[in-house]
């Protein structure tokens, strides 16, 4: 009876297992970096900003908040208005016009109309589809 050696037993198993690990890792990364550039927006070093002190301000005749934007270093877009009431509760409405913003552009965002008056609003602030970048809290103008 003859059979293979166990020193080159163990040298297949090392080729065998390597080879597996290394067709696994190769998938794992490509898979993973795909998913990170397809799914989350790059925003490092991303800014908005309201491009006069006037904004944001109240639209008496359409109760809107509307305000004027410029989108620094990243494209950004999917803009939110984050609203603290008077009486501490907070909730957010979407932009009606579905702007997005290249890096360096300006444009006007605006919600619906609200059923709420100007005193009834405390601060204010606009955020995007980057978590890290919006302005700051602020009074309406």
């Amino acid at each position: 009876m003859k059979g293979v050696s166990p020193l080159v037993a163990s040298v297949l198993l090392i080729v065998i297992t390597m080879g597996v690990a290394a067709v696994l890792a190769t998938f794992v990364s490509s898979y993973t970096r795909q998913t990170l550039q397809t799914s989350l927006p790059t925003c490092i070093g991303g800014n908005l900003v309201y491009i006069s002190a006037e904004y944001p301000k109240w639209d008496d005749a359409g109760k809107k908040i509307i305000a004027v934007v410029e989108a620094q270093n990243v494209p950004l877009g999917d803009f939110k208005f984050d609203i603290i009431l008077s009486n501490d509760t907070a909730f957010s409405v979407s932009d009606i016009q579905g702007l997005s913003l290249a890096p360096g552009a300006t444009g006007t965002i605006m919600t619906s109309s609200l059923s709420l008056s100007k005193t009834d609003i405390k601060q204010v602030r606009v955020s995007t589809n980057c978590s890290n970048v919006k302005t700051e809290w602020t009074t309406l103008r």
